[in-house]
Formats: structure tokens, sequence, C-alpha cells
């Protein structure tokens, strides 16, 4: 190498390492790193609320929790949710990590990075862990510290803040005021949605390759509210356009799992393609874990089903008093394309019972291909 061109790369390696340190790095803390009590919580999660240094902008690069996971010596195959909030709660980013960052036994300091995330002023900051009587995480409380800046969190309603808390969660937050490229920003539900719907569209894209796809539903996205009915299965009416004849490879449900003595992974429930006359034509199981503590739309792959004209979708969730779906619906039904229903043999139809369900709406869609679809 030149002597010109050995000059040149310390040239550049001293602006790299003179730009590095112009950056500011700061760790936020309200806990004094002493653990006095612990907690996992069902349907709810953990938010801590933090205020940036001065009137910039920041970016949220990293996390740190103190705690530890409890169940299984193999960690569940599935995440659990970091979330960087507003002040009021009203946008927010949602980033998944996986559970196995957890290690079992005495609790530690976990250092949790994610893409930078753009605060200013006051913001929060929350994980959602998802857990059962199986499986969860524990995180420390700092008790000493008062007044507290830490909250619970609705699962369902991540927007919800359910109470205070006595001390302080051990969660500290790591910022830099300068990053390289783009940082995510602070969206409300609407924006959230659609970007939500843009990622689906591209992941079902690669799945489809050449077939075209086409998702059937007669909900406005919007619940009015939930219900797990025991023993019940959800239906709902479909058409294929036209006539012609199409393959279901993909059923979604607007929904979120409840209990804490279960193993998601283990437990499952069932989707049912049945025919214009209500016999079932493919039973596809999916397990719990597709659900988390807050409601969503839930993709649930289906065997390829062929369909021609009407045709239904049914949802048997399996749910009892302890444990089930809680499925989402729209008041109304006036065109009857919902039902809740009992099976019987080889067929789903209403029950005795389902006239005061009637009103109820299920958020079901189908979406069917013009080939089979094979994941």
């Amino acid at each position: 190498m030149s002597i010109i061109c050995r000059n040149l790369w310390v040239v550049l390696l001293t602006l790299v390492v003179a730009h590095a340190d112009a950056a500011e790095r700061v760790t936020l803390k309200h806990d004094d790193g002493s653990q006095e009590s612990k907690r996992s919580m069902t349907g709810a999660g953990q938010a801590v609320r933090f205020e940036c240094p001065d009137d910039q902008k920041w970016y949220v690069r990293a996390i740190s929790v103190h705690g530890s996971r409890y169940g299984a010596a193999q960690p569940p195959n599935e995440d659990f949710q970091v979330i960087v909030a507003n002040d009021d709660l009203s946008q927010r980013q949602e980033i998944n990590r996986p559970y196995r960052l957890f290690k079992r036994g005495k609790e530690d300091w976990v250092r949790i990075g994610v893409d930078p995330v753009e605060v200013e002023g006051a913001f929060h900051v929350a994980t959602f862990f998802n857990p059962t009587q199986t499986k969860g995480v524990y995180v420390g409380i700092d008790t000493d510290s008062a007044p507290t800046h830490s909250a619970v969190l609705l699962a369902s309603d991540p927007g919800e803040k359910k109470s205070d808390l006595e001390g302080d969660w051990m969660i500290r937050v790591h910022l830099t005021n300068e990053i390289s490229g783009e940082a995510l920003t602070l969206v409300d539900n609407a924006t959230r949605a659609e970007q939500e719907k843009q990622t689906e569209s591209a992941r079902d894209a690669e799945i489809l390759g050449d077939a075209r796809s086409l998702t059937l539903k007669h909900d406005n996205g919007e619940m009015d509210a939930y219900r797990n009915i025991g023993g019940a299965l959800y239906t709902v009416k479909f058409q294929t356009p036209k006539d012609v004849e199409g393959y279901v490879w993909q059923v979604q449900i607007y929904a979120s799992q409840f209990g804490g003595k279960h193993n998601s992974e283990e437990v499952s429930g069932d989707v049912y393609i049945l025919d214009e006359n209500r016999e079932i034509i493919t039973r596809t199981t999916f397990p719990y874990s597709l659900a988390t503590q807050q409601k969503r739309w839930i993709s649930i792959p289906t065997l390829p089903t062929k369909v021609h004209g009407k045709f239904y979708v049914s949802i048997d969730a399996h749910g009892g008093r302890f444990k089930g779906l809680y499925m989402g619906y729209e008041e109304g039904n006036p065109k009857q394309i919902a039902s809740t229903d009992e099976r019987d043999g080889n067929k789903v139809q209403p029950a005795e019972w389902s006239k005061k369900f009637d009103k109820l709406q299920w958020m079901i869609r189908a979406k069917i291909a013009d080939r089979p679809v094979v994941y």
C-alpha cells in the first residue's frame, strides 16, 4: 500500500473515531441496583416512565432488565415484547425479542438491544412476557424507590394503565443523541395497523410465489367487544367471488389468549373449513402460542382446502373458564353471516343455546388463492 493510501486510511479512521466520541450516551434509571422483590404478572406488563436529559431528540438503543426466566430448562420458542411509548401511551413502537435472552436462576441484568427509537421529553418503556404458570420472567423491583415511576399496563391494551407500582421496576434505558441512518418513530394505532398491513403483504407475497390471493372479510377491522364462550365454536360464512373455485390457505382471527396455568405451546385450537352444508372439509390444529395476551390479528396457516361458492370457517379454541381465546366481534350481524356453534359429528352447526349470541359478528377472515399454497 502506498504512503498516500495509508495516510488516507489513517485520516478516515480518525474521523470515524472522533464522530463516535462526539455521540453522547446516557443510561436512565430509577433503581439503586438493589432488588427487594420480584413479580411476573399474567395479563399485564411492566412499565417505567423516564425523561430525556434535555429538550433535544434522543434515541433508545437498548434497555436493561433485572430478571430471570422460570419454567422449563429449554426456553419457549416464542418472543417477548418491548414497547417504547410516549408520555400518555397513545403512540408507541413494539419490538419483539426471543425468550432465550433470559436465563433461569438468580435475577441478573439482561441487556436487550433494539433498533434505535426516537424519543423526546417524557416517555415510557415497557416489557410484556405473556407469562403463564409454566413460563415467564420475574422482573426485579426496587421497593426503596419513592415516589414511583413505574406502573402495570394491561397486556390486552398496552395504552391503558392498570395500576401504579409500589417501588420501581428494575428496568433501565440506554440513550444516545446520535445515530447513523434512520430511526423508528412512535406511531399511533392507525399508523401501526397500516405498517403491519404492509409487512403482511410482503410476507404473503413471499409465501404465495406466482399464486394470486384474496382476503375475504365482513368486518371493518374495529372490534366492539370480545368474549370467551366455553365449549363454543365461532363460525363465519363466506362466498368465493363470481362462484369460482379457490383454495383457503390462511385464516385470520382477532383474538388474544388468557389463562395462567397452561403451556401455550402445548395447548391448541382447531380451524375447520366447512362446505355449504356445514360438513367439515379440513381441520387444522394451531398452538395457543400464536396468540398473546394482547388483542390483535392472528394469522393461522391452514391445509390447502378447495372451496367453491358458499363455505364456512369455524374456530374451536377449546376454551373454558381458566384458559381459552378471547374472540373479538362487531355488534349487529345483520346478514347473519356469523354464528356460535357446536360440533355434531362431521358437522358444525348452531346449538339450542346459540340464539343468545346471534348479534355477534365474529372477526374471522379467510385468505383464498387461485391454486394450492404450501408453506
